[in-house]
């Protein structure tokens, strides 16, 4: 499948959930109170996305040498990819942006990309013969619980 292709099937796919996502919310809220939501995620949006260029235009000035890694690049961009997200129509890409300014969120994402895995250490150990045993599963183990004993009567 070619590339084409493929974007022409997620943007498809992208558009059904938001249509499903705003009927939804339309169900559960009302259309009025729908349309104010989404206005207001898009003010939202807006707002936060002027915060980010005024915090751009005072670092525009400051040395190459005070400028953070990439690291923060990379978080800063997540961070502007949240804000348009709130900005564009729809509650499934306002949820993802509004997702995208939990800094958890984004330092999940960024180790994903950056390709970064939750596992430490080597991905396989060499272990000779006599290093190791087999241990034979049996199965979930029944708890047995344990039976009080009666209660002593106060006279």
């Amino acid at each position: 499948m070619n590339k084409s292709k493929l974007l022409a099937y997620v943007l498809t796919g992208w558009l059904f959930v938001e249509i499903v996502a705003f009927v939804l919310v339309v169900q559960f809220l009302g259309v009025l109170a729908a349309v104010a939501l989404g206005i207001g995620t898009t003010l939202l949006g807006l707002a936060d996305v002027k915060r980010l260029f005024v915090y751009l235009r005072g670092r525009i000035g400051q040395p190459r040498e005070e400028l953070k890694s990439g690291v923060a690049l990379l978080d800063g961009g997540l961070e502007a990819v949240g804000s348009l997200l709130l900005i564009l129509p729809g509650f499934a890409s306002d949820l993802v942006g509004l997702a995208l300014k939990s800094p958890s969120v984004r330092a999940h994402v960024a180790d994903r990309i950056r390709g970064k895995t939750e596992r430490k250490g080597p991905q396989t150990i060499d272990l000779s013969p006599g290093e190791w045993k087999a241990i034979v599963d049996e199965g979930p183990k029944r708890r047995v619980r344990a039976r009080r004993a009666p209660s002593a009567k106060v006279v």
